[in-house]
């Protein structure tokens, strides 16, 4: 009998856990998943655009003053979200290679929190990508190089020199949604200087060459493909450091005086589930941003080396840049990035959600401010 009691109470058991979840069978010995946080996959790229997510991983417990910091679990790859002493989120870098990439992984669920270009977030949100954009990252950084014997040191004198040449003077950019060939067309025309992208166009003043990545940037200079080119940051500062080319202008000081501060480049974006269900985690995440950014502004020497250690930029480019880190979408930012969507109107990049609709009617659907305007 003492057996088949023994069975019964046994049985009696199995039969109350089976349709209990693993949740729910610890939660009664004070588990449970209360305290559990959420894991967040973030993914940003190798370059000077995204340093404050690089110093903020680098510094990690430095910043425990400000409120906010990274607590490091494995060397730049995994890291826990820190608000105090309250752990808010695990983090786990991912490093993409392009903007595109980072908005297919966003697209596809495996990136929660993703660090682009504009261009590419506003792409992916016209292809039906749930996410919004959440902040810039930096502004600015952008160079008109040209070769290192050149005689042109500002806009007035390229202007000249374009002015007085016998043919059209060739001016080479990576990708025709970028920042600086967009800068570039803005301030052609704004000068009233005629351009096309076509080579058998010997009208126009400047013929465009669309040289397809920020690797042919450098050669096409030394080849005599181009007579100049813009460019973003590193590679204007790569040109004069490896005495290939010469910055002969810092973009940002194009006439007229104070129109294209802040121009935007990078930014970071979340997606509609990581705001809908990590929102506090997201908070936190933009005020470690915020607080990086002005850091890299603070300690510029200190932001290059940790940069250059990361992407293996030479220090000495690292700290010739002119980025302005921020997370501030100011109002000169907010409408310098209609010229980037206008662009990709233009250039019919935008075929599905957004197509046809005008920049002001569709901020909603891009901007989410109100994680940073927390701060």
């Amino acid at each position: 009998m003492k057996k088949r009691s023994l069975f019964v109470v046994m049985l009696l058991i199995g039969v109350m856990l089976v349709p209990m979840s693993a949740e729910g069978f610890f939660g009664w010995f004070g588990g449970g998943d209360e305290d559990d946080i959420p894991d967040l996959n973030v993914s940003y790229i190798f370059t000077n655009h995204q340093t404050p997510l690089m110093v903020a991983t680098a510094k990690g417990e430095d910043f425990k003053s400000e409120g906010v910091y990274l607590q490091e679990v494995s060397e730049r790859e995994e890291y826990i979200l820190m608000d105090d002493d309250e752990e808010i989120a695990n983090l786990n870098l991912i490093v993409s290679q392009s903007g595109s990439e980072t908005m297919t992984m966003m697209s596809q669920g495996h990136v929660d929190v993703g660090f682009a270009s504009s261009a590419a977030a506003i792409s992916a949100i016209d292809q039906g990508t749930d996410l919004k954009i959440l902040c810039p990252v930096h502004t600015e950084g952008i160079g008109l190089v040209m070769d290192k014997d050149s005689a042109v040191n500002d806009w007035e004198e390229f202007s000249k020199l374009i002015e007085n040449s016998d043919e059209p003077v060739k001016v080479g950019y990576h990708s025709p949604t970028s920042a600086p060939i967009i800068l570039l067309k803005e301030a052609l025309g704004e000068a009233g200087i005629s351009y096309s992208g076509d080579y058998q166009d010997r009208d126009v003043e400047v013929t465009l060459v669309d040289l397809r990545s920020t690797s042919n940037l450098l050669p096409a200079l030394t080849g005599g493909q181009v007579d100049a080119w813009v460019g973003p940051s590193p590679f204007p500062e790569l040109a004069e450091v490896e005495g290939v080319g010469e910055i002969v202008l810092d973009m940002k000081n194009l006439p007229p005086e104070g129109e294209w501060y802040d121009f935007p480049c990078c930014i970071m974006a979340a997606t509609g589930q990581t705001i809908d269900q990590h929102s506090e985690a997201l908070e936190v995440f933009t005020k470690l941003m915020k607080v990086s950014a002005e850091y890299c502004n603070q300690n510029m020497e200190e932001a290059a080396n940790i940069t250059a250690d990361y992407t293996g930029v030479s220090e000495t480019a690292a700290r010739m840049s002119s980025i302005r880190y921020t997370t501030d979408p100011s109002d000169s930012w907010v409408s310098n990035l209609g010229l980037i969507y206008n662009t990709l109107q233009d250039s019919k990049v935008l075929e599905e959600k957004l197509v046809n609709k005008d920049y002001n009617e569709v901020k909603d659907e891009l901007f989410d401010f109100s994680f940073i305007h927390l701060w």
